[in-house]
């Protein structure tokens, strides 16, 4: 499922990387942010904290690297260069992320920032959105969103422009082993 997953994902324009452990996936996620942000750049990125961090002491990652933020409001949102958040789902066959939350700034890092780096766990790669549907209960989560790439639109003079209502990269950290 998850070479299904991959191929629509990347249709979409997602870039989309594996990792065997969430070790792997964390350097990733390190050196993609240093590669794109500069130390002094402070609250260039934005990361809703998750089970991804479970272990890792976050005053050695900040220590590490300075321009986290772990305070996540509109305003430091909007203006951070990425978001970090993971997602509760992936649907094969179109490509699509799923995000379930009630909280904001979980939606926040994924809607606001440049870039939106989504963690998620190749074991929550779902076949279809009907199965999608049928896993979540709707009723204690009301809000769910389906993410499929980078932001687009054609609808200025039909010329397709990216990163207008959302993120210009989506980037998926597929995780094997947890």
């Amino acid at each position: 499922m998850f070479e299904l997953f991959k191929e629509k994902a990347s249709a979409l324009m997602a870039e989309v990387h594996a990792f065997k452990n969430r070790k792997d996936a964390l350097e990733f996620v390190k050196n993609f942010i240093r590669e794109n942000t500069m130390p002094e750049d402070q609250k260039a990125v934005v990361w809703y904290d998750t089970w991804f961090l479970d272990g890792v002491k976050k005053e050695d990652l900040l220590a590490e690297i300075p321009q986290i933020s772990f305070e996540i409001t509109p305003e430091i949102a909007s203006k951070a260069k990425i978001g970090i958040n993971e997602v509760d789902g992936a649907i094969a066959e179109s490509g699509s992320l799923i995000e379930v939350s009630n909280r904001i700034q979980k939606r926040l890092v994924s809607a606001l920032p440049e870039i939106h780096i989504a963690i998620l766990p190749k074991s929550k790669i779902l076949p279809d959105l009907k199965t999608a549907l049928r896993s979540f209960h709707l009723h204690t989560h009301p809000y769910i969103t389906l993410i499929s790439g980078p932001s687009r639109t054609a609808d200025i003079e039909r010329v397709l422009t990216i990163g207008v209502h959302g993120p210009e990269r989506v980037i998926i950290v597929c995780i094997e082993n947890l």
